[in-house]
């Protein structure tokens, strides 16, 4: 069937718009041993050795070059970027990268090198700077790394992670490894002090976080058992301390000791007494110094109940109270400034409010009601 000629060349336009607005990306264009192949057709490259050398020139991807044995890709790679970047590394039978990878950036300064096997980090991982020092040194164990080093252009550390035991060269001064108390400074930039740490045998004895101002921000040290953590306000008094029993994490055994915090003032505001992984005694304090709260915790079971004593900040009692796993329970006591007990109140399970008795300001009793489980009183 012909088409009338104005619908033909109206076709004709449309498909030259077309073709003229679509930006046409050519395939890469690949040979091996002089032959053309398609990687992407492994009947191209089957039975055949040699190293496949790929070019686009307008795609990401400007350079492939890759070790073709017997059909299958494996041995060297040489990646080129489109930003001038290069990668360089091997793959096994599996395709997985394995052995030393190197990255370098458009002037050709080596970035990072990575020691691999079938695809997982071991051992050296070493990233460089855009100056050519090395930056970061990591030893990895079971996809992990357990030991790092941070390196500023001057050599100093900006950052330090040890292991039981020596794993590189470069650690074993710094974290303690020789049988002696290392004591490391860490630097944000050269000469800027960001923390302090010091190992033993490669475990944490003391950790300081530093300012940008140069003031301790946080610290954590162990000491003859106990692992104690302080955080401190800028002007540098303490803010709080955790005090507790240094335990092996996979023991299950719950924490130990105490807890504190001040004012920035240096008044002490809370102090909370831990045993078995529980709370067991909390005590607070206004900034005048006098005491606010006073709580003891008793545990049954899954069942816990909290006996509260509170006071007005001269002194006097506020108010006595009980509570079984966070519901009130029991007679509860409540007094005005004077220390005069003006209410009373008793709760039943589930919190329930079954008996409410007032007192006038000399301590006579005033009402005394009583209430049924819809809230009604009798």
């Amino acid at each position: 069937m012909r088409l009338p000629a104005r619908t033909a060349r109206r076709i004709g336009l449309g498909v030259a718009l077309f073709v003229a607005g679509t930006t046409v990306h050519a395939l890469p264009l690949c040979e091996l041993n002089g032959e053309a192949v398609n990687p992407a057709n492994g009947h191209t490259i089957s039975g055949k050795s040699g190293v496949m050398r790929c070019t686009d020139e307008q795609g990401e991807l400007r350079l492939r070059e890759q070790t073709v044995r017997e059909g299958r890709f494996e041995g060297p790679v040489r990646l080129e970027l489109r930003d001038g970047t290069r990668k360089e590394y091997s793959v096994n039978e599996r395709g997985n990268r394995h052995g030393v990878a190197r990255e370098f950036d458009a002037r050709g300064t080596l970035r990072r090198e990575e020691q691999l096997v079938d695809g997982q980090a071991v051992g050296e991982q070493k990233q460089f700077a855009e100056a050519g020092h090395l930056q970061r040194l990591d030893f990895f164990v079971d996809g992990r790394a357990v030991v790092t080093l941070g390196l500023l252009s001057d050599g100093s550390l900006s950052e330090l992670r040890c292991a039981g035991q020596s794993l590189l060269p470069q650690d074993r001064t710094p974290c303690g490894h020789a049988g002696v108390l290392s004591d490391v400074t860490l630097f944000r930039e050269p000469g800027t002090p960001s923390g302090k740490l010091r190992y033993l045998g490669g475990q944490l004895h003391y950790h300081a976080v530093i300012d940008a101002r140069g003031a301790i921000v946080r610290t954590e040290e162990v000491k003859e058992g106990r692992r104690i953590k302080r955080v401190y306000y800028p002007s540098g008094q303490l803010r709080t301390e955790a005090d507790f029993l240094e335990r092996d994490p996979s023991s299950g055994e719950g924490r130990e000791g105490v807890a504190r915090e001040w004012a920035e003032g240096g008044q002490l505001t809370q102090e909370t007494q831990w045993a078995d992984g529980q709370e067991q005694t909390i005590r607070q304090w206004y900034l005048n110094g006098r005491l606010k709260l006073r709580q003891a915790i008793q545990r049954d079971g899954r069942h816990q109940q909290r006996h509260t004593e509170s006071f007005w900040d001269n002194g006097q009692p506020a108010a006595i109270n009980m509570d079984r796993n966070g519901r009130l329970l029991g007679w509860q006591k409540y007094f005005d400034e004077a220390g005069v007990l003006r209410r009373e109140e008793e709760h039943g399970d589930r919190g329930v409010l079954l008996r409410r008795k007032q007192y006038g300001a000399q301590g006579a009793l005033e009402k005394d009601e009583r209430f049924l489980p819809d809230g009604s009183r009798v």
